[in-house]
């Protein structure tokens, strides 16, 4: 089946010649500029939050895989061990025994 071409030699329904085309060039037409810049879910401190809240193991690892500063890094599992310590020790003295 031939192929027709336009005046500058590319067959049509090319959007560019062949050589050219690139990942980069195909985001910024379809409007992705800056894939790199662009911080990955686990890396937004808005799901490292809310993971520390819900659910801290994870919460922990994201914080500490983050761009965060070192002594918030700290200061966060200071808090969470601080308050698992309390958790467990108030859940074992206030507890009734039955029989």
């Amino acid at each position: 089946m031939p192929r027709f071409k336009d005046e500058n030699g590319r067959a049509y329904g090319d959007w560019t010649h062949r050589a050219q085309r690139t990942r980069e060039e195909a985001n910024r037409i379809v409007g992705k500029d800056d894939d790199a810049n662009q911080k990955k879910w686990y890396d937004q401190n808005f799901y490292i939050i809310m993971f520390l809240l819900l659910f801290w193991p994870v919460g922990l690892v994201l914080a500490w895989r983050s761009s965060w500063p070192v002594w918030a890094k700290i200061l966060v599992t200071l808090l969470i061990a601080a308050m698992m310590v309390y958790l467990i020790m108030s859940g074992s003295a206030g507890l009734p025994l039955t029989a």
